[in-house]
């Protein structure tokens, strides 16, 4: 079903905040350039990706420059953005939990200290308070970055650790997103569960029995394309997979040729809209989803979709869920399986 009217009003709301919340940070430019763009098949970056597309587009930016962590280079950027803002894709990797996006970031710091850098809608994590220091040194050093985190309890702990910055609070980019409307495919009695298998998991739901769903045809995954998705997602990897070797020769050589930006582009945004493809199905089969995945969540409030959501091992999507996303009607929070169980009977009506 759509979402409701009071729901979408609330959208909306978060919406206009984001989107004002960018002008302060981003300031009078119009040129940007948009770094650690998403390319694997975390559908949840892809969502962040698309609501950052939406964002730029909504506010008439133009986009000089992408780079993934791999294809990276700041003598290309400078090429094809001399001025302008140099966006940082958000996420929740801002921490010692994913170390290469981390060092990713602090390079970028070193490497561009003439452009204001924005880090764009991040959650805050590092277990290793000398790992903190470290990124609050050389993140602090820099004479323009706007940092924005997406919950308190990232504002919070970015107090704590990283005094040097400034942050501000900014809605997670994802919302931005607006996605089509589903032809529905769901039977009426059918349970999606996405279930993490990373380092982040916590919540035990990728390991509950087939019966969990108490006579709900349950289907479980941790999202990804199939057929002819993953085919297209291939070929798309490939075509980057030669980008990044030739940047890597570059860097070397210094005078060989790149595919030029606008295919890096296209490219990018293939491989970000197969993933988001990939996920519509799986959620167009479904009457309910139980998700550990923040954006597995995201995406349910956007289609209107019941759902219920656990946590991660370091809180990010309850403190997200506090805040804001768990005014939405269709959301509800799960402190573990047994009580995602019963939330499950009760929304089913068994």
């Amino acid at each position: 079903m759509p979402r409701s009217n009071t729901d979408s009003a609330y959208l909306g709301k978060l919406r206009d905040a984001t989107e004002a919340t960018l002008r302060h940070a981003i300031g009078g430019s119009v040129d940007v350039a948009l770094l650690d763009a998403p390319n694997q098949t975390n559908v949840g970056d892809s969502l962040i990706w698309a609501g950052e597309m939406a964002y730029l587009r909504r506010m008439g930016l133009r986009l000089r420059y992408v780079a993934d962590i791999k294809s990276y280079d700041p003598v290309a950027l400078r090429r094809a953005m001399p001025s302008g803002v140099v966006l940082l894709h958000g996420g929740g990797n801002f921490g010692d939990l994913w170390t290469g996006h981390q060092n990713h970031r602090e390079q970028i710091v070193e490497d561009l200290p003439d452009y204001r850098l924005v880090q764009l809608s991040q959650s805050i994590y590092f277990a290793s308070d000398e790992r903190a220091a470290r990124a609050d040194a050389i993140i602090g050093a820099h004479k323009d970055f706007r940092l924005l985190l997406r919950d308190s309890l990232s504002m919070e702990r970015a107090g704590r650790q990283l005094p040097s910055l400034n942050p501000t609070y900014c809605y997670d980019m994802a919302l931005g997103f607006e996605p089509a409307s589903l032809k529905r495919t769901a039977g009426g009695k059918d349970l999606l569960i996405i279930a993490r298998q990373d380092k982040e998991a916590m919540s035990g739901l990728h390991d509950v029995a087939e019966d969990w769903g108490a006579g709900v045809s349950v289907t479980s995954t941790d999202w990804h394309s199939e057929g002819w998705l993953a085919v297209r997602y291939s070929v798309a990897r490939r075509a980057m997979r030669l980008h990044q070797f030739l940047v890597r020769v570059r860097r070397r050589l210094g005078w060989t040729p790149t595919l030029p930006q606008w295919i890096v582009q296209h490219l990018i945004a293939s491989l970000n809209e197969i993933n988001i493809t990939g996920a519509l199905r799986w959620y167009a089969a479904a009457d309910l989803v139980v998700v550990d995945r923040l954006h597995a969540h995201v995406l349910a409030l956007l289609l209107g979709i019941d759902h219920v959501a656990l946590d991660n091992n370091y809180r990010k999507i309850g403190a997200v869920f506090d805040d804001y996303t768990g005014q939405f009607s269709t959301a509800h929070y799960a402190t573990d399986t047994l009580v995602a169980r019963a939330l499950v009977a009760t929304l089913t009506g068994r």
